[in-house]
């Protein structure tokens, strides 16, 4: 294990980076799969000392657990939409146990049990908030991933209704998250909301990242170069700051016209933050930024919002001090940055990206990346 140590400053030279190792790591799909997946991450247990990748088939309705030792497919569990038996559209999840998860149906206020050696459902209901989405899933681009504590689930949520009619003062007053009480559904909103000052300066995109490590949560915002971070459900989140050397001081402003391309434009070129994800076998955290792209006139805007071309991974330690920032895909490798995860080995990110030479349509390709001190 490399040791990342404590650091006192936030401003001290970079010491860490992220280095490619070989081969490409290949889990064989078949011919119905998208290589590309829209909710995947990886599961560890301790006690067993092995660990699956969790993929949802969304055109399938299906679970697929993947084997990264043996490159293939350890199981798959279709689910009904309607019926009984039914979950709706399979979409978002949270792993509990190599064996036992929790499936989210979208818009509900239902969340449901899933042995998956029995394959057996239990549903359950919760007091869903009024004005604020439903248990929130999510590994692509803004991830964050409901956990469960002490017979209380909880989930990042986000606001409803027109953000447009929102100022700075009502956005800072909305909660980031609210736990499930299991045994009765009532639901309590956490004292963690949005910074003070997002929209102090112009509305930006609104969307965040969080991370789990331990008994602390940490946050990260699209357009804010702080981290946010907090241990009690009760108290507000403090804050540090980890920008990147890639983004410049200011954030754009958010297109709030009705010009659907310059809002496609927006998430494609501007300078921001993504996905937030802790390591827990190296504790460190890395957080995905993405420079300002300069487009040319026949990109294609629709693409470069799925499939960014450069991006920054910083690394930060336990105590959320950058100790590194690894930029990727500015020469010919190209990676998919929203299919990434953390396993015992490293960092893994997708190489099926559509520019990439690596890009197999019947093989899940990930890069793995391992934690390095950087050479002076």
């Amino acid at each position: 294990m490399v040791s990342t140590g404590s650091c006192k400053s936030n401003s001290h030279e970079a010491t860490f980076e992220l280095l490619a190792k070989e081969p490409i790591v290949q889990i064989e799909l078949d011919s119905l799969t998208s290589n590309v997946s829209n909710w995947l991450s990886f599961f560890y247990d301790a006690e067993q000392d092995s660990g699956l990748v969790f993929s949802i088939d969304n055109d399938q309705n299906e679970l697929e657990l993947y084997s990264l030792e043996s490159g293939g497919l350890v199981s798959k569990l279709k689910f009904e939409e309607q019926g009984p038996a039914g979950v709706g559209k399979l979409s978002a999840i949270s792993i509990l146990a190599l064996d036992s998860i929790l499936i989210f149906p979208p818009f509900t206020n239902e969340y449901l049990g899933v042995n998956l050696a029995t394959k057996t459902l239990k549903k359950g209901e919760f007091q869903k908030p009024d004005g604020f989405s439903s248990i929130n899933s999510q590994t692509r681009f803004f991830r964050s991933i409901p956990f469960l504590k002490d017979n209380y689930l909880y989930t990042k949520t986000l606001f409803g209704g027109n953000y447009l009619l929102l100022e700075n003062e009502e956005l800072s007053g909305k909660p980031l998250m609210y736990r499930v009480d299991l045994s009765d559904g009532a639901v309590e909103f956490s004292k963690f909301t949005f910074p003070d000052d997002y929209w102090a300066d112009g509305k930006r995109h609104y969307e965040f990242s969080s991370a789990l490590n331990d008994n602390q949560l940490v946050f990260s915002f699209h357009s804010d170069h702080n981290i946010y971070y907090g241990v009690s459900f009760d108290e507000p989140l403090k804050k540090k700051l980890a920008k990147s050397k890639y983004l410049s001081q200011k954030f754009e402003d958010l297109p709030l016209g009705n010009d659907a391309n310059a809002r496609r434009g927006y998430f494609a070129t501007t300078g921001h933050y993504g996905n937030l994800l802790y390591d827990q076998f190296r504790d460190v955290y890395y957080r995905f930024c993405y420079p300002k792209k300069e487009v040319e006139k026949d990109e294609d805007l629709r693409e470069l919002v799925m499939f960014p071309q450069e991006f920054s991974v910083m690394i930060l330690n336990s105590e959320l001090d950058v100790i590194g920032e690894t930029l990727l895909g500015n020469n010919d490798d190209k990676y998919a940055a929203s299919n990434a995860f953390v396993g015992p080995k490293g960092l893994y990110i997708s190489v099926n990206h559509p520019k990439s030479e690596l890009n197999r349509e019947e093989i899940f390709g990930f890069q793995l990346f391992t934690l390095d001190i950087k050479a002076q």
